[in-house]
């Protein structure tokens, strides 16, 4: 029971967040749609040496992802920033 009450907890931390960002935080969409172009580029590529020449490959498509979007900030995030800094 008490482990219930734990998960529960936890369960409810989403609604610390504030409003304006929990769509964002609920959804996985952002996560799968990289995941898909990356399987198409990883598709194109058709064949690699061995693994560590996949994973090098797959490291550089996510340091360019995260280098293109690095300055933007998702629906909501730019008006709950203060709140967000005082959380963490």
């Amino acid at each position: 029971r008490i482990k219930n009450l734990v998960q529960m907890e936890e369960l409810f931390t989403f609604f610390s967040f504030p409003t304006a960002i929990r769509q964002t935080i609920y959804s996985t969409n952002l996560i799968e749609s990289f995941n898909k172009s990356l399987k198409k580029m990883v598709q194109r590529k058709e064949q690699f040496p061995n693994e560590g020449a996949l994973d090098r490959f797959i490291m550089t498509q996510v340091m360019e992802y995260n280098d293109k979007f690095e300055n933007r900030a998702h629906r909501g995030f730019k008006d709950c920033h203060n709140t967000l800094d005082s959380m963490f």
